[in-house]
């Protein structure tokens, strides 16, 4: 499974004239564009987790001057150019580093990020959405961490997928291929710089991210020693057909943001309690058995009350898609904390589900991935006979990473963590369980010694929300910057000396803002066990809760 870098396409040219074609040339015209714009502006700002990219002249008096880092012009790799290398300056954040931006094949643009002071080990950081972009890398170069991030071979906003229409080489690009590309031609710029061997190679993705990351594991087993990924995807088609599931049944009853406090407020009430611990968060929620029904007006239409028709809404989109004989497509969202169904579920609640991040998703996928520019995923798509189609198929062996068979990369030696979040109304966490159990179940007895699985309560699509929301992850801060903190210190560490995670100190931040101090600390366990309170002390201490498994 370690191809090479000339890996090569079975199928249409990539530079077959055409619609095709024309689409390639632009990309590659766009690719030199970004590489020359980016090579005037090199520098990258922002915190350990996130941030937004700013320019700022490259230093002449850094500890590695420019010759230094320009050295990678003389490397050679195939079907690889390097176009530019200079000196990024050290920020609050950020140490000094090396940024190297290169190009595959002429559309695949990649970063290399390479600190002056060097733990010895690559990093890769996955992309969101549909990708198109590159992502910032500060999350690694803070850590120390030779870092690495690619577009996956397109350019573009996450939710545009208009890239793929009639272009399967951009698909599998998009899937898994671009990214090991990427990591092989990193590493060797990796190598080439530091004049030694990275001594581990680990990885951090959250939602597409995550799923890079599995793609890796799966089919590239040998490229990662260690894995985190947060609320990921898994079956592309799958959760896709959720999307479009949800906003058929929106579009017949649209639920108004102005209604979603009540939805809210009726669920916490319900689901809190249930788990031992009213506390204003939810754990386990899938054990809770919220009716919709209870906010059913009794009278008019109200802002604290759904109609019979939302009612139904609701319960389909707890539910999850099924076929007219009621047989499960796809698990829905467990209930709870649903202050974010307007960015991701019910959008402005007067058109369908539009236009919440679920809607353009699906609606981009299925015209460009999968159906046609004409298909219209509303009126057009069957729950009975859309995922037997040859189509559907052939574009879920591509594109969805289901495969719970890892003892390929169990045998390299390799780590695996996962995260998610019960918040997560973009991805549920009910199908990361399921994947979980697969994966304990195709592995036997053995699946203890490279894999956990952790959920955290209150936690929404890979940050923010209500419970404790910062532990490393991708897009995270972090309270300390130590194994028992982040999880990407945990997975070096299980790497590096066999000590497996028995629980990651999670924070949530006054106001989602580390500058404003800690509201609580929560740990988060190796699941199926969950965080018990002790009985005294604050429930907002991590240190008065122990792991243990559900009562």
């Amino acid at each position: 499974m370690g191809a090479t870098p000339r890996s090569v396409y079975v199928g249409r040219s990539l530079g077959q004239p055409g619609r095709q074609g024309v689409m390639m040339v632009r990309r590659m015209l766009l690719g030199f564009v970004f590489a020359a714009l980016v090579g005037a502006t090199p520098a990258v700002t922002g915190s350990a987790g996130a941030g937004s990219r700013s320019t700022a002249a490259p230093i002449e008096d850094a500890s590695v001057d420019g010759a230094s880092c320009a050295k990678v012009f003389t490397l050679s790799l195939p079907d690889t150019i390097i176009t530019n290398a200079t000196v990024v300056r050290a920020t609050a954040d950020t140490p000094e580093y090396c940024r190297v931006l290169g190009a595959i094949e002429k559309v695949i643009l990649f970063e290399v990020a390479l600190p002056t002071a060097w733990n010895g080990k690559f990093f890769y950081a996955g992309g969101g959405g549909f990708n198109g972009t590159i992502p910032l890398l500060t999350h690694g170069v803070a850590r120390g961490y030779a870092t690495a991030g690619s577009d996956t071979g397109h350019q573009g906003e996450a939710t545009d997928g208009s890239w793929a229409l009639d272009n399967e080489p951009a698909q599998v690009n998009y899937a898994h291929r671009a990214t090991h590309l990427v990591v092989v031609a990193a590493k060797q710029i990796v190598r080439s710089f530091y004049s030694q061997h990275e001594k581990r190679a680990y990885w951090l993705g959250c939602s597409n991210g995550g799923k890079m990351g599995l793609m890796e594991i799966q089919r590239y087993p040998n490229d990662f020693d260690g894995v985190v990924v947060g609320n990921f995807v898994i079956d592309r088609t799958g959760l896709m057909t959720t999307y479009t599931w949800n906003a058929k049944a929106l579009a017949e009853a649209p639920i108004p943001q102005y209604k979603i406090p009540a939805i809210d407020k009726a669920t916490l009430a319900a689901c809190d309690p249930q788990d031992g611990l009213t506390d204003g968060l939810i754990d386990r929620p899938e054990r809770c058995k919220f009716d919709p029904k209870v906010l059913a007006c009794n009278g008019a239409d109200a802002p604290d009350c759904l109609t019979p028709g939302q009612v139904r809404a609701l319960e389909k989109i707890y539910a999850g898609p099924t076929t007219s004989t009621g047989k499960r497509l796809f698990p829905g969202y467990p209930p709870g904390h649903e202050d974010d169904y307007p960015g991701y579920v019910t959008g402005f609640g007067s058109l369908s589900s539009y236009p919440a991040n679920s809607w353009k998703w699906q609606n981009q996928f299925w015209r460009f991935f999968v159906f046609g520019s004409s298909f219209d995923p509303l009126t057009q798509f069957d729950f009975d006979k859309t995922p037997g189609l040859p189509r559907f198929k052939a574009i879920a062996a591509v594109q969805d990473a289901y495969n719970a068979d890892l003892s390929a990369f169990k045998a390299h030696g390799g780590k695996l963590i996962m995260y998610h979040g019960w918040a997560d109304h973009s991805i549920s966490p009910l199908r990361t369980v399921q994947y979980f159990g697969d994966i304990r179940q195709t592995m036997g007895a053995g699946s203890d010694d490279f894999l956990r699985l952790f959920i955290a309560p209150g936690l929404h699509h890979c940050v923010n929300g209500p419970g404790p929301n910062t532990f490393g992850g991708r897009g995270h801060a972090w309270l300390k910057n130590d194994v028992d903190h982040d999880i990407v210190r945990a997975l070096d560490r299980w790497v590096e000396q066999g000590v497996a995670p028995q629980r990651i100190i999670a924070a949530k931040f006054k106001n989602d803002d580390p500058k404003q101090g800690v509201a609580r600390t929560r740990p988060l366990c190796p699941y199926p066990q969950m965080a018990q309170y002790k009985g005294s002390g604050s429930v907002d201490d991590a240190a008065n809760f122990v792991c243990a498994n559900p009562k």
